[in-house]
C-alpha cells in the first residue's frame, strides 16, 4: 500500500466541500505508480496524492474543470511514445495508464470511513469495485482480512452514478498503517519523526522528560508518551509488526529496552550507535532477529538529516519487502 494513500483516506473522509478521487484501475507497460495508486482533488484545487510524475494531473485536473456536472469518468493516457500527441503531451514513459475520476459522496465517504476504522483496528482490507456504464452503477465491496471473501465481516455497499463505456472492475489491498514507536526525543529524533510521518509511519514519540517530548519541541508525531522505557511500551503494547526505534543517548535507558524486546518480538527494533555500543547493550545474549545495528542503511551518513533518511530508508526497505498483490480487470 502507498505510503500516500493513507492521506488521501483521510482527505476523502473529512472534505466536505465537492472533490474528486481519481485512482489507476490498469497499468499496462511500466508507469510512475502502480495499480490501486490514489489521488484526491478538492473543489478548490487542493490535491493529496501523485498519480504520475507529473504527466497526466494537469489534464485531469482540467477535465474535471470543464465537466458541467460532477460525474465518473474513465480515461486512457497512452504515454509509450514520444510522438504520440493524442491526449496533447508526448511524455514518453513507456506505459499505458486508466484512470477512473469519480466524484467524491457521502457514498464514497461512508465507505472509506469504514475501510479507515478496520486499518485502525489491524485488519487488512479489500475493496472491490466494479463500475457499469449500461446501468449507470458503481459498487464497492468491503472485505475484511481478505482470506475469506464470504466472510461475515465483509460489507456490500452501492450507489447510482454514470461511467463512459465498458464494465471496469478492479481490487484495491489496504494495509493497516505501519507503526513507529521512537523512544528518544532529542535534537536528532526530528528529523527522523519527520521523515518517517511523510513515509507513512503512524509515529509514536515517547521520553522520560516531558519538556522534549511535545509537538511544540518536535511535530508530526500521532502520538506523545512520557515514562520511562518499560512504562511506555506497557502503555503501547507493541506487536510483532511494530517498528521500533532507540534514540536516547542514555545508556541505562536503552538496556531497559533491549532487554525489554529480547523475549518480545517486533518487526525492528533498530539500534542508535555505534556497533560496539551495541553489542555491549546485549551483554552476551544472542541478538534476535529484530535486533539491528548501527541503524540505518550504510550511506555514509554523517548530519542529522542524512542519518534519519539512512534509518527512514531502512523502514521502507523492509516494509516494502513484501508487496500486496492487486487483482485488476478491464
Amino acid at each position: 500500500m502507498s505510503s500516500d494513500h493513507y492521506t488521501v483516506i483521510d482527505s476523502v473522509i473529512n472534505q466536505q466541500n465537492q472533490g474528486y478521487l481519481a485512482t489507476i484501475v490498469k497499468v499496462e507497460g511500466s508507469a510512475y505508480r502502480k495499480e490501486g495508486t490514489m489521488m484526491f482533488i478538492s473543489d478548490k484545487g487542493m490535491e493529496k496524492g501523485l498519480l504520475s510524475g507529473g504527466c497526466v494531473e494537469q489534464d485531469l485536473l482540467a477535465r474535471i474543470d470543464m465537466q458541467e456536472h460532477a460525474e465518473p469518468f474513465l480515461m486512457e493516457y497512452d504515454l509509450r511514445s514520444e510522438d504520440d500527441l493524442s491526449w496533447g503531451q508526448g511524455i514518453g514513459c513507456d506505459g499505458n495508464i486508466y484512470i477512473m475520476a469519480e466524484p467524491i459522496t457521502v457514498e464514497t465517504r461512508l465507505v472509506f470511513q469504514k475501510i479507515q476504522i478496520h486499518l485502525n483496528n489491524g485488519k487488512d482490507v479489500k475493496l472491490v469495485k466494479k463500475f457499469n456504464q449500461s446501468n449507470k452503477h458503481i459498487e464497492n465491496r468491503i472485505i475484511v482480512d481478505a482470506e475469506n471473501e464470504n466472510s461475515n465481516e465483509s460489507t456490500f455497499i452501492s450507489h447510482a452514478t454514470s461511467f463512459n463505456s465498458e464494465m471496469v472492475s478492479f481490487t484495491q489491498s489496504f494495509e493497516p498503517q505501519p507503526k513507529l514507536i521512537l523512544y528518544g526525543a532529542g535534537p536528532d529524533a526530528k528529523p527522523v519523526v519527520h521523515f518517517a510521518s511523510k513515509a507513512g509511519f503512524y509515529v509514536i514519540l515517547s521520553d522520560w522528560r516531558q519538556a522534549y517530548c511535545k509537538k511544540e519541541n518536535i511535530p508530526y508525531a500521532k502520538e506523545y508518551i512520557i515514562g520511562s522505557p518499560k512504562e511506555v511500551m506497557e502503555v503501547i503494547n507493541p506487536t510483532e509488526n511494530d517498528y521500533v526505534i532507540t534514540m536516547t543517548h542514555s545508556f541505562m535507558k536503552d538496556q531497559e529496552i533491549v532487554d525489554y524486546f529480547q523475549t518480545r518480538k517486533t518487526k525492528y527494533l533498530g539500534l542508535l550507535g555505534a556497533k560496539k555500543r551495541s553489542e555491549r547493550l546485549l551483554a552476551g545474549k544472542k541478538k534476535a532477529d529484530w535486533i539491528r545495528y548501527p541503524v540505518g542503511l550504510p550511506i555514509h551518513s554523517e548530519s542529522p538529516e542524512e542519518i534519519a533518511i539512512s534509518i527512514v530508508a531502512e523502514l521502507i526497505q523492509l516494509k516494502n519487502a513484501k508487496k500486496s498483490e492487486k487483482k485488476v480487470t478491464l
